[in-house]
């Protein structure tokens, strides 16, 4: 039985199943589990590695087929496939909705068939931290028990159970330490408190939260990170990982420390090109001339998205107050990587290439159209396009083997210029990152986690040492525009109901006490009277 996704199946199955293959005894039953076992681990893998909002919103899973059928199981004297005569008897538990595709490796996806359900056990029940009435009792529930917590373990990292030598094991898997009271403080935060997370997002952060604290109670303190390869140039890992779970969830995981985040960092590596480009035009090397708005958004970057905000959504907007600098920061981003108003695309939190548009971001039409007619916005697109073209002439001179990569090219087999420079700035900020993590480790500082541009330690760097770090990153690359901005992450501080109680019983002393001191009266007075 898999420990986290329990399928159930209806009766109906097992009988068919039993009659088509009476012999040997109780064959089918085993057939059955079998097959069952694959399905739930399949499900469970769909699930750790998250639903895109359309699987979210029509209950799909993203599985392999194939897979399922190779490795589902075989049953009677000719050996045929419990997944070919589930399907050809209309029995079939998992309901293809889109195909899948060998050459893209996309997986099908699917929906349950109505003949099955299936019941998670990394999510909190309905009332079942309501109800608790100690912290023991809080404690008990969130952590698991051991074989459970064993079990996941053993899913998610079956290699760490076989003859693995530990360097080819530090190879798939980076181990990030949490901080497990403060994982299970923000769990209850999430379930009890928290007014705005609902439905699959809630769903999503309380299986996170709970993988996280189900291994991190297993290894006595840490998560497992499996290392996904990505041909671009930056590390992702597969699944739940510090990269791709929310910002608060992070902030619990890594608990006090310090997070450091290269400023603007993509304008700022392009920025980096923007000299040689005026050398090579034969124009002045006036940065300021010939780059304004970009030089704005890495010095000023607050006061310019306050002003375009102003400008962008105004009065009459019906996008809200704290979503417009959001959607703000998207759209400076998707111009970075190239957009233009229709088609764009960059590698999200897991490494998959993503194509949202500045018409996805900014929705509304009357919105996009102040945003694209705004002063500032209009130079920076013109000077991030100038960039960006310079770039890629320097590949097609320097680089010609790039764009014959496959993963380099559209699906119509033509160089993808987003691609090539998401490739060349991925390779870019890797190389300044490695100096960043070079540099710290000569005064005893090791990340303890790293998430692309930004790295964290547990203690503070400091002032001096922060600026030496900068020195280093500009000077090794011929940057000058590489800057890191610190920000102090806090723990979730776990909430005490047996504090609570005994506060309460405390109260209610002292209370008592009193009501009983009031009914007294001294006798001293008597006394000295005589």
């Amino acid at each position: 039985m898999h420990p986290v996704i329990k399928v159930t199946v209806h009766e109906s199955v097992e009988t068919a199943l039993q009659k088509a293959f009476p012999r040997p005894a109780a064959s089918a039953a085993r057939a059955l589990a079998k097959y069952v076992a694959l399905v739930e681990s399949m499900l469970f893998d769909a699930l750790q590695h998250g639903r895109t909002p359309e699987q979210l919103k029509f209950d799909l899973y993203a599985v392999s087929m194939e897979q399922l059928a190779n490795k589902g199981g075989q049953i009677g004297p000719k050996k045929v496939r419990m997944h070919k005569w589930l399907r050809e008897n209309n029995l079939e538990l998992l309901q293809t909705v889109v195909p899948g595709s060998k050459f893209t490796g996309q997986y099908t996806q699917v929906k349950l068939s109505p003949l099955i359900t299936i019941h998670n056990t990394l999510t909190v029940l309905p009332g079942s931290l309501a109800t608790a009435t100690t912290d023991e009792e809080i404690d008990a529930y969130l952590s698991g028990d051991p074989v459970s917590n064993k079990a996941l373990f053993d899913h998610l990292y079956p290699e760490y159970g076989q003859v693995w030598q530990e360097e080819k094991l530090a190879e798939l898997f980076h181990w990030v330490p949490v901080d497990i009271e403060s994982v299970k403080a923000y769990l209850y935060w999430v379930e009890m408190e928290s007014l705005h997370i609902k439905g699959a997002q809630k769903d999503t952060i309380l299986r996170q939260a709970l993988s996280i604290i189900g291994v991190a109670t297993f290894t006595k303190g840490y998560y497992v990170q499996r290392v996904k390869p990505s041909q671009f140039g930056r590390t992702y890992y597969e699944g739940t990982s510090v990269q791709n779970v929310n910002k608060d969830l992070r902030r619990a995981m890594l608990g006090n420390c310090w997070e450091y985040d290269i400023r603007s960092s993509v304008v700022a590596w392009k920025m980096g090109y923007a000299r040689s480009l005026l050398c090579d035009a034969g124009l002045d090397v006036d940065l300021r001339k010939h780059f304004p708005a970009s030089l704005l958004y890495l010095e000023d970057k607050a006061d310019l998205m306050a002003t375009i905000r102003h400008f962008t959504f105004g009065d009459t907007s019906p996008v809200p107050k704290d979503l417009q600098p959001v959607l703000l920061k998207q759209a400076f981003t998707a111009i970075s990587f190239g957009a233009r108003q229709t088609a764009n695309g960059w590698l999200d939190a897991s490494g998959n290439w993503t194509n949202p548009a500045l018409v996805d971001i900014l929705k509304n039409g009357d919105d996009r159209k102040r945003f694209l007619s705004d002063k500032t916005v209009k130079l920076f697109i013109k000077e991030q396009n100038a960039l960006d073209d310079y770039l890629y002439e320097l590949v097609k001179k320097h680089r010609p083997d790039l764009l014959q990569a496959s993963f380099l090219q559209t699906d119509s087999g033509r160089p993808s210029k987003a691609k090539v420079m998401a490739y060349l700035y991925q390779h870019g900020e890797t190389q300044v990152m490695d100096i960043v993590r070079r540099v710290a480790l000569t005064k005893g500082h090791i990340p303890i986690a790293n998430v692309h541009d930004a790295i964290f330690f547990k203690r503070r760097l400091g002032v001096d040492f922060k600026t030496e770090i900068e020195m280093q990153m500009r000077e090794q690359t011929g940057n000058p525009y590489w800057h890191l901005t610190p920000k102090q992450l806090e723990r979730y501080k776990p909430r005490s109901l047996n504090a609570a109680i005994e506060e309460s019983e405390h109260k209610k002393r002292i209370e008592q006490e009193e009501a009983l001191a009031k009914g007294y009266k001294s006798v001293f007075p008597n006394i000295l009277i005589g």
